[in-house]
Order: C-alpha cells, then sequence, then structure tokens
C-alpha cells in the first residue's frame, strides 16, 4: 500500500492569484506548489513566448562557432554533422542537416550504429580522407578527448554541441557549447536536450545574417534638467555596449549642473543637486562618453532628444557625433501596432523586467532589450528557422525526458503542433499509422508512441533508417523506411524481452538485491541497443541504481540507469582510471572497459555506493497535488489543466485524491480481469474511474464502502460524449487514514 505525500499550498495566496488570473483555485493552487507564485509567473508559464528563449549568444564559444560554420558554407568546405542514434540524436541531426542545406553547404551525416556511442578513430579517418575538414557533434562529444585530439592531428576541426555532463578534463575542440560546461559561459538553463542545444547553434547561424550580427552597439539614454539641449542641462549619462544583444559593458555617470535642478524635474527621475554634486562636469563626462562610444552604431529610445542634447554637448568641446545612430521609439512606430510606444509601454508589452524608470543606465538596458525585441521581429530569417525546425526540437526533447520546464516548455509547447502539422513524408507515416487524433497529440502520447518507435532504429543498430524516414521529402521512400521500422521495432521488442530474462537471472546470482546498493550485472552472448531500456526496467524491479554490461572480447560495453538522488555519472566517474569511455546524465549513462578490469570496476563502484549511496527500497510513496471533492471533477476542469501541458519529467500531470467517498459499484474489466474499474458517489455527485493494471486489488473492496481514492484525471468519450474519467492511481479504505504523510 502506498503512502501518500500531500502537497499543501498558500490557501490566501491561491485566492488572491485566482481571482487576478481568472484561474481556478485548484489549477492555481497547483501552481503555486511547483513554485509558480505570481500573477506574472503565472501568466509567463500557461502562456510562454518564444521571446523567452534565451539569447544563444549567452555561449561563450558560440560567435566563434558561427563565423566556422559560414566559413565553411561560404568556401564550399564539406561539413559533417557526427549524432547519436536516439531520437534526441535523430532530431538534431535532422535539424543540423536540413538547415544546412537550406545554407547551400555541403553537408554529409553520420550516426553510429555496430560501433557504439560517440566519436571512433576509424570513422574519423574515413571522413578525413573524404575531405571532411569540420565536424559538427551533436548530442554527443564531450567525453571525447582521445578522438578529438585525433581528429585535430587530421586537420579537422570540431565544434561540439551536446548536453551531457562534462568530465574533469574537457576534449580540445574547436568550440564546446554544453549547457553544463562551465567553459561555455554562463547559460541560464542547464537542462537542455541535445536537439535544443544544436537549436541553438544554428538559431545563432541564422542570426549571422542579420545586419547586427557581430557588431559593437551602443544604447544610451540622458536624463536632463529640462526638455531643451540649449536651455537645459544634462546630469546623467547611461549607456551600455552590447554585441549580439549580449552586455560587454557599460558606462553611468553623474554631470554635475551648471545651474540648481528643478523640483519638478526631480520628482520625475529622482536625481538631487546633492547626488551631482561630486560629479565631473559636462566637458568631462561627454568625453568620457564619446569615448565609450567611440564609432559603434547609438540606439536610443526617441533619439532625437538625447542626440539633440549629447550633440549640443560635444560642439562645445570641438568634438561631432558622427555615429549611425536608431531610434527605437520609431522602429516600434513602424513595425508594431501597440498604442503607445512609450519606453514602459514597450517594456510591458514585451515582458521585460525593469528595475526602474527615468534613470539613465536603467532605461538604456531596458532600450537595449526593446531593441534586441524589435530587432527579431524583423528578423525573418531567425523567425523562418524557428517555424521551420521548432517540431524536430520538440520531438528529441520528449524523448530525451529532460524537465519540461523554460526553454524545454517552450519548445514542446509551440513544437507540437508544429510536428503534427508537418508535411515531411515520414511524419505523415508516424501519425497517421499510430493513429494519433490531433486533440490526443501531447507529450505524453508522442513518448509513448511515436519515440519508441524511431529509437528502435538505432537500438537494432540501423539509426539511418530512423535519420532518413525524417529527412526524406520522397513518399515513396518514406514508407519503404516506415515499413523497415516498423520490423525493427518488432525485432526490438523481441530482443528486449530476452535481454530481461537473461540480465535479470544473472542480476540476481552476481548481486545480493535485498542488500546491495548499486546491482551490477555482466552477461555474455547478448546483442547491443536494448541495454538501458533493461537497465531501467530492473530499476524499476529493484528501487536501486543499475549498472549492465555486456561482455564482447576483450571489452564490456553497457548501460547505467539511477534512481532519484543518485548521480550515477558521478560514482562512475571514479572509476575513470579504468574505463575506455563513459559519459550521460545524473540520471543516465553509458560506459565501456576493458574485460580484465570489469570485477576491479564491480568492487569500487560497490564500496563506493555503501558510502555515497542512501537508496530507500520503498519506492511507493505517491506524491498528491491536491484534494478535491467528486463535484469538482469535470470536463471543464480537464480543460483548464491543459494549461499545464506539456507534462512530463520535471513538470508531472497532476495526482489529485478524495477522501471519504462512497464506492458505489467496483468490478473488473479486460482479459482475465486485469484492470479495475469503479464509481464513486458523493451526495447527488458520480465519477467513474478506471485502475490499469489493478484488477488484483478489486476483492480488497466492496460496495458501499467509503475509499480515499489517488488519481489523475482524463476525458472519457463514449458515442461522441464527453465526461469525466478517474485514471486511479492508488485506493484505500478510508480508515487507513495512518497512512498518509503531510510534509511540512
Amino acid at each position: 500500500m502506498k503512502k501518500w505525500n500531500l502537497k499543501n499550498s498558500d490557501e490566501e495566496l491561491v485566492k488572491t492569484l485566482s481571482h487576478q488570473t481568472g484561474l481556478s483555485e485548484i489549477l492555481v493552487s497547483l501552481l503555486v506548489n511547483k513554485g509558480v507564485n505570481t500573477k506574472r509567473d503565472i501568466e509567463k508559464f500557461v502562456k510562454p513566448k518564444i521571446s523567452d528563449l534565451h539569447n544563444p549568444f549567452i555561449f561563450s564559444d558560440m560567435s566563434k562557432a558561427v563565423d566556422r560554420i559560414r566559413k565553411a558554407i561560404d568556401s564550399n568546405e564539406k561539413i559533417l554533422i557526427y549524432g547519436d542514434r536516439d531520437v534526441d540524436g535523430i532530431s538534431s541531426v535532422n535539424l543540423a542537416v536540413l538547415y544546412l542545406i537550406s545554407l547551400k553547404a555541403d553537408v554529409s551525416w553520420y550516426i553510429p550504429s555496430t560501433e557504439g556511442y560517440g566519436l571512433h578513430k576509424e570513422i574519423l579517418t574515413r571522413y578525413s580522407e573524404s575531405g571532411i575538414r569540420l565536424i559538427i557533434t551533436v548530442d554527443c562529444g564531450i567525453s571525447a578527448c582521445e578522438e578529438i585530439d585525433f581528429a585535430n592531428s587530421l586537420g579537422m576541426d570540431v565544434i561540439i554541441t551536446d548536453h551531457h555532463e562534462p568530465p574533469a578534463q574537457l576534449p580540445a575542440a574547436y568550440c564546446i557549447i554544453d549547457p553544463k560546461c562551465e567553459s561555455s559561459g554562463s547559460y541560464p538553463f542547464k537542462e537542455l536536450a541535445g536537439c535544443g542545444v544544436a537549436f541553438k547553434l544554428f538559431q545563432a547561424v541564422a542570426f549571422s545574417f542579420s545586419e547586427y550580427y557581430n557588431k559593437d552597439i551602443v544604447v544610451f539614454d540622458v536624463e536632463t534638467s529640462g526638455l531643451s539641449p540649449y536651455m537645459d542641462e544634462i546630469i546623467e549619462i547611461g549607456a551600455v555596449k552590447i554585441k549580439n544583444f549580449i552586455q560587454t559593458d557599460s558606462f553611468s555617470t553623474f554631470v554635475k549642473p551648471k545651474n540648481s535642478i528643478p523640483p519638478g524635474v526631480t520628482r520625475i527621475h529622482g536625481i538631487t543637486d546633492e547626488m551631482c554634486f561630486a560629479a565631473p562636469d559636462i566637458n568631462s563626462a561627454i568625453e568620457n562618453f564619446l569615448s565609450f562610444a567611440s564609432d559603434a552604431v547609438l540606439v536610443a529610445h526617441n533619439a532625437s532628444f538625447d542626440v539633440a542634447f549629447v550633440q549640443r554637448a560635444s560642439v562645445k568641446i570641438k568634438k561631432e557625433l558622427k555615429n549611425q545612430v536608431i531610434d527605437t521609439l520609431d522602429m516600434s512606430r513602424s513595425i508594431t501596432g501597440f498604442k503607445s510606444h512609450a519606453l514602459q509601454s514597450l517594456a510591458y508589452e514585451f515582458d521585460i523586467p525593469v528595475v526602474r524608470f527615468h534613470r539613465a543606465l536603467d532605461d538604456a538596458i531596458t532600450t537595449s532589450k526593446v531593441f534586441e525585441r524589435l530587432v527579431l521581429i524583423q528578423e525573418k530569417g531567425q523567425r523562418k528557422f524557428i517555424e521551420k525546425y521548432l517540431y524536430l526540437v520538440s520531438l528529441g526533447t520528449i524523448a530525451d525526458i529532460v524537465p519540461l520546464v523554460s526553454e524545454n516548455r517552450i519548445f514542446v509547447k509551440y513544437g507540437i503542433p508544429l510536428l503534427y502539422a508537418s508535411k515531411k513524408p515520414g511524419i505523415r507515416l508516424l501519425i497517421e499509422n499510430l493513429g494519433i487524433e490531433k486533440k490526443m497529440f501531447t507529450a505524453k502520447k508522442i513518448s509513448w508512441s511515436i519515440c519508441p518507435l524511431i529509437n528502435a532504429a538505432g537500438r537494432i543498430g540501423m539509426a539511418d533508417v530512423a535519420a532518413k524516414l525524417l529527412l526524406t521529402d520522397s513518399y515513396d521512400e518514406a514508407s519503404e523506411l516506415f515499413d523497415q521500422l516498423v520490423c525493427l521495432n518488432k525485432e526490438r521488442r523481441r530482443l528486449q524481452k530476452e535481454n530481461i530474462e537473461k540480465f535479470l537471472l544473472a542480476t540476481l546470482e552476481q548481486n545480493d538485491v535485498s542488500k546491495d546498493k548499486i546491482i551490477i550485472t555482466v552477461a555474455e552472448g547478448l546483442k547491443h541497443g536494448v541495454t538501458g531500456i533493461v537497465a531501467g526496467e530492473l530499476v524499476k524491479r529493484f528501487s536501486k541504481p543499475v549498472i549492465l554490461l555486456i561482455l564482447d572480447g576483450e571489452e564490456a560495453m553497457g548501460a547505467a540507469r539511477s534512481v532519484a538522488g543518485v548521480d550515477i555519472v558521478s560514482i562512475i566517474e571514479n572509476c575513470e582510471d579504468i574505463l575506455v569511455k563513459y559519459g550521460g546524465h545524473k540520471a543516465a549513462a553509458g560506459l565501456t572497459i576493458k574485460k580484465r578490469y570489469v570485477e576491479e570496476f564491480r568492487k569500487r563502484i560497490k564500496s563506493m555506493a555503501e558510502k555515497t549511496v542512501s537508496c530507500d527500497p520503498d519506492q511507493s510513496n505517491l506524491s498528491v497535488d491536491g484534494i478535491v471533492f467528486v463535484e469538482d471533477v469535470t470536463v471543464d476542469l480537464i480543460k483548464e489543466l491543459s494549461l499545464l501541458e506539456p507534462c512530463g519529467h520535471g513538470n508531472p500531470y497532476p495526482v489529485f485524491a478524495i477522501n471519504g467517498v462512497e464506492l458505489s459499484n467496483v468490478s473488473v474489466v479486460g482479459s482475465g480481469g486485469a484492470h479495475l474499474k469503479a464509481y464513486f458517489r458523493d451526495c447527488e455527485n458520480d465519477v467513474g474511474g478506471i485502475g490499469w493494471r489493478m484488477g488484483g486489488h478489486a476483492n480488497d473492496f466492496k460496495k458501499g464502502e467509503l475509499v480515499d481514492v489517488a488519481f489523475q484525471l482524463e476525458i472519457n468519450v463514449w458515442q461522441s460524449r464527453e465526461s469525466a474519467q478517474l485514471l486511479i492511481l492508488d485506493m484505500k479504505s478510508s480508515a487507513a487514514i495512518e497512512d498518509y504523510t503531510t510534509p511540512v
């Protein structure tokens, strides 16, 4: 029987936010429990915007990578995209290849099949001999120190795009773009999938065709004692220097006026005579500002006002302002339909956080953000790139089970409709043959149906079949490839069943599954490809981290899967000295080790786990997001809960509970009575529920008793009529109150 951990939220805050947003208290309570606890945060969560995506140039190597790619394109240099065999890797390869083809690049691609994960010297040699001089890795490469040294010796430049945990020693690549890698810069979101990182690279390439790419721009603002550059004075100058919309420098100074600042003006910006008392005079201040600006493009909001004051001050020191000037006020008027184009209004419309207005440096920073949004509205190349390839990013992001928050949430929320509407023959065949209706096309459905089918090809060592299926524009070729994919999936299922059986027996022989903190199992005579899936199944069975290795000749290759709170890569990393290669996430990893070190590896890992791993053998806790009543369970509520989509890892679909409800009927359905069917009544309200694979518990309950039921919600459609239905996760007699736990 499961223990229920009930989440509590601030009832007064929930009521206030419900009133402010117009959303139900049930939905608001769920959001508050996720840490989304302000009106602005709620609006951003339920309606995220493409413009909320982070600037790709935050990655420190991004400009260098873009310039290398542009050089290769412009000189017709051969480019190789080197990927991984899972859905994330295949999506990444597709995105890179399709976009580079659209730029007329000479591009080819490779995904390892039987060689195993990552870069391989023999493959690098082959492509070097074919004339490749630039390799772009997608979803791999961050641990390939030896291989990249080898590529360098062959005269090839390697740009790594990856999202796996970096090793202590980084490869000597031409560029590294990995959000988890400190040397890549302080990218604010660390949980991108591999396709998300590849998307960032080519989003930056798309921007490189802009007139503003790599150009030094100074955004400035002045505060004055009045409105006339001839009668009034500058009392503050603020400016930020940006390149690709990344701030590289700033300038700020008060200016000591000759006359007292009028009280009415002080009330506007808060600057007083005392604040300016020790400031430089206008001649020194303007000299310093002009030196800071140099020959950069100048940007200001209502530029004619600011420039007039600066020009007037420049004349007095016999300098001339010759810089190109861009006015964000004029830009906004010409390309947006906003009612007001004041800086405050634009900051609100673009959802730009502002510290304060009417102070020079703060207004310059706000203006720089407004300028960025306005430029991106105009940049058709980058907008077209986003609209054209977001479907691939959503597919890879869903498949890689990264947290569906922040940028991943944006990718998936906007990418799913584009995926469903895609005209690519391979996508159309997948959706049509799987019979997925548009209203059922969710992240959960994609992860359960499309992703396993695409993954099957890579697991059987034929990832090129899936990659070609997504790449091709030929319906006939797509049909042949889809048929191959179906056959490969059947083989994957057979192989998975066989490996689970053999690995389970070997696990029980080689481990003390009741005492060991980590399970390490070595098997022979098995085919690679499904080891990660099998490891995941054993994790579910034993509630412990699992490392599975297949011995083949003088090497053992395998996969690791972990439980919550246990960083499997960090554990494996401690044996780096005896590993051939390894890499992965906190929850999943791949590794290769020489046969002679297998037993030493086993001893060291198990010894380390005894000291560091604290696994709860009881993984049967159930997190309950809120208590509701039967009358709350409606189709309208379920439709409102769709605002939480995309749901998945990091943003799970909510779990509710109803306490003390009458069980009006209970029965079993399905082959052999596999599933539990129940109906619940509270006063005049009734609702039905289904408990998949819970048929064996039907005899634990009797009609008419009071029960507590934990569930998720779904819409049931019968003869075109919609009704709310409980997807039962657990049920117990209402007398079992002691089984509840409520976190403080």
